[in-house]
C-alpha cells in the first residue's frame, strides 16, 4: 500500500467548540481523530458526549452563534472545514462529504417526494438535466433496495415505513459518491430486523463505493459489526481510542469498560446487569481534571484535578486515564 493510500480522508486535531459566552468549560474539549479512505470510524458513547454536536461541526451545520469553535481543525483533503466559507461547505455538503441524520422523518422535507429529495443533491453538484438526475434517483433507490422504485419516486416521506425512508435517506446520502459518509445513529429508531438491513446494505455501499464513514452510535454490538477503529467519547473529551479488535479485548478506560459491562448477555442470566453510576455531568459542573472522575471507582485526587493524558498502549490503541493500563496500576494501588 502507497504512503499516499495510508493518508488521512479526514484528520481532526485539538477540536474544542462552546456554545457558552466568554471564559468556561468547552463542551467539545480538545478531541482528535482520523479517519482513512475506506474506512469505519464509530464515535461511540452515552447520550450527550458530544458525538452528534461533532459531526453536525464537520458538517458546518451547528448555528454560530451560539456554537463557537474554539481551537483546533479538521482537514479534509486537505481543507479545514472549520475555516471555509458557507458557500465552500455548501459545494461539499451532498457531493464530497454527506450525512445520514438520525430520523429520516424530520430530516425529509414533508412537502417533497422523495424522488424529488434525491435527485436535488444530483442537479446541484452534478449539473446534469433533470431527466437523467430523476433517472439516477430512481437507480438509487433500486440500489437501496427499496421495492418499485419508480412508483415510490413520487411517494412522499409520510407514505414510506420507517425503514424505507432510512433507505431513502442512504440513497441521497451516497448518490454522487462522497468521500466521506457521517452516520448518525441510522438505525436507533428501526426494528432489530431492519437495523441488520440497513447497516448490510451500509457496509456493502461502502465496499464498492470506497466511501470512509464515520458512524455515531451508543450500539456496541453494531460497533462490533462495522467498526475498523473506534473512538470512545465521554462529555466532550475521547477517553480511548484503538481499532476495534483492541478496544474490545483489551479496553483501558474505566468508562470504556463500564459500557462493556452495561450490555446484555445472551446467555444465562445472573445477576443483576451491570451499570455506570450517575450521569455525565452538566457542563457547569465539569471536574477540573478527568471528566469521568465523579463516576470512576478508581478516581481519587489527582484524576479531579489533573487532565490524565493519552497514554499509548499497542500501536493506536490510547487512553486518557492515570491509572491505565488497568491490569497493572489498579492491582498494584
Amino acid at each position: 500500500m502507497s504512503a499516499h493510500a495510508d493518508a488521512p480522508l479526514l484528520s481532526v486535531t485539538d477540536f474544542s467548540l462552546s456554545f457558552a459566552k466568554g471564559e468556561g468549560p468547552s463542551l467539545i474539549d480538545g478531541i482528535s481523530f482520523v479517519v482513512k479512505p475506506g474506512e469505519t470510524l464509530c464515535l461511540v458513547g452515552e447520550s450527550g458526549c458530544g458525538k452528534s454536536v461533532t459531526s453536525l461541526a464537520l458538517m458546518g451545520l451547528l448555528p454560530t452563534p451560539p456554537a463557537r469553535i474554539t481551537g483546533g481543525q479538521a482537514l479534509f483533503e486537505g481543507e479545514d472545514l472549520f475555516a471555509l466559507s458557507d458557500r465552500r461547505l455548501a459545494d461539499l455538503r451532498g457531493n464530497r462529504l454527506s450525512m445520514i441524520f438520525q430520523e429520516p422523518m424530520t430530516s425529509l422535507n414533508p412537502s417533497l417526494t422523495v424522488g424529488h429529495q434525491i435527485a436535488e443533491g444530483l442537479l446541484r453538484h452534478t449539473g446534469i438535466g433533470r431527466a437523467a438526475a430523476n433517472a439516477k434517483a430512481i437507480e438509487m433507490m433500486r440500489l437501496v433496495r427499496i421495492p418499485a422504485p419508480e412508483k415510490r419516486f413520487h411517494a412522499y416521506p409520510h407514505q414510506m415505513s420507517g425503514g424505507m425512508r432510512q433507505r431513502a435517506m442512504i440513497a441521497m446520502a451516497l448518490a454522487n459518491a462522497p468521500r466521506l459518509l457521517i452516520a448518525d445513529e441510522p438505525t436507533t429508531a428501526l426494528d432489530v430486523t431492519i437495523q441488520a438491513q440497513i447497516l448490510s446494505l451500509i457496509k456493502k455501499l461502502q465496499r464498492e463505493t470506497g466511501t470512509a464513514m464515520i458512524l455515531i452510535t451508543h450500539d456496541l454490538s453494531v460497533v462490533a459489526e462495522v467498526a475498523d477503529h473506534v473512538a470512545v467519547m465521554y462529555a466532550g473529551r475521547i477517553v480511548e481510542t484503538g481499532t476495534v479488535a483492541q478496544i474490545f479485548a483489551d479496553p483501558q478506560h474505566p468508562y470504556t469498560i463500564g459500557l462493556f459491562g452495561s450490555v446484555p448477555s445472551l446467555g444465562r442470566r445472573e445477576g443483576t446487569l451491570a451499570t455506570i453510576e450517575g450521569s455525565v455531568p452538566p457542563l457547569d459542573q465539569m471536574p477540573q481534571g478527568c471528566r469521568f472522575a465523579t463516576r470512576c471507582p478508581f478516581a481519587d485526587a489527582r484524576c479531579h484535578g489533573e487532565v490524565p493524558p493519552q497514554r499509548g498502549f499497542a500501536e493506536g490503541h490510547t487512553a486518557a486515564c492515570w491509572y491505565a493500563p488497568l491490569e497493572l496500576n489498579v492491582e498494584a494501588a
